[in-house]
């Protein structure tokens, strides 16, 4: 183990290194130029990937907590204007790419010499009830312009989105289910980029669809209704947000079930919120686009 890490992190070190000084990306806060990619997020992912193949056959909660507070790291140097979506993405991929480039060549120099986990068999019911609890990481684009009080028009950035949400299946088709989000998103007013970021909140729960394509695949749609929240964010044209309301959406999603308990789902969802300047009438329309580790029960 010790070896397959000293691995892992060396090659993550060098690819890291190598593309910050020799792409030089300015970082969103216009500090220094090598936001790409981040450093940080590989070396949350590679860690989360150490944790998964070390201890993930004992429980896929091992899993499920390395990749999520990795995936909070990434979100997290996002939100402080440290890095681009682009660096974190990166990140996590170089990350998990060192992790299993390391364990590998380790295993070249071992051979059958190490610790070897005896592999169970594990049977997948294609007709199982798949409830399920995500943690989700994904991007909000929001189309269109928004008026404000000030007769300005207000344009949102695509930005990270931050979740977790689940659901308990009656059948192996119907179920209920919720999901709890934040986002931030950067705001420009009539073209001229706003130094204070939209940040805003919503718990949403409703009817829930699944169809098991396969023992391991499975499609699925949701409907749900709930609450919105939006943080006030000041502009040089007036306020946004502050304001709280009724909101109501659906998605659909595909899952991958890697183990018996463990699986991955990419997901878009759609949601139709409260306007995010008080008075006016125009709702505000958000489609996230997600991935997520969900533990299925």
């Amino acid at each position: 183990m010790l070896v397959s890490d000293a691995f892992s992190a060396g090659v993550m070190a060098i690819a890291v290194n190598s593309l910050k000084y020799s792409c030089r990306v300015m970082r969103p806060d216009g500090s220094t130029r090598n936001s790409f990619p981040s450093g940080h997020t590989a070396t949350a992912f590679m860690m989360a990937t150490m944790l998964h193949k070390e201890y993930g056959h004992r429980s896929p909660w091992y899993s499920i907590g390395g990749y999520t507070l990795a995936t909070a790291t990434g979100v997290g140097r996002m939100l402080n204007n440290r890095h681009w979506m682009s660096d974190v993405m990166v990140g996590a991929g170089i990350g998990i790419l060192a992790a299993e480039l390391g364990y590998y060549l380790a295993d070249l120099i071992f051979k059958d010499r190490g610790l070897n986990v005896e592999r169970t068999v594990e049977l997948q019911d294609r007709w199982r009830r798949p409830s399920f609890l995500s943690f989700d990481i994904g991007m909000t684009v929001v189309p269109g312009r928004y008026a404000m009080d000030s007769g300005a028009r207000a344009r949102f950035a695509s930005g990270p989105t931050l979740g977790v949400g689940g659901a308990w299946f009656a059948s192996p088709c119907w179920g209920v289910g919720g999901k709890m989000k934040v986002s931030n998103l950067r705001v420009s007013v009539d073209g001229i980029s706003q130094s204070d970021n939209f940040e805003s909140a919503s718990v949403l729960a409703g009817p829930c669809f699944s169809w098991p394509v396969s023992a391991r695949w499975l499609i699925s749609g949701n409907a749900a209704g709930g609450w919105a929240f939006y943080k006030s964010c000041n502009t040089d044209f007036g306020r946004l947000g502050g304001r709280d309301g009724f909101s109501f959406g659906g998605g659909v999603s595909t899952t991958c079930l890697v183990r018996q308990h463990l699986g991955f789902r990419v997901s878009a969802d759609y949601d139709c919120a409260p306007g995010v300047v008080a008075g006016m009438r125009d709702r505000f329309h958000t489609l996230t686009l997600g991935m997520n580790i969900c533990a299925v029960f």
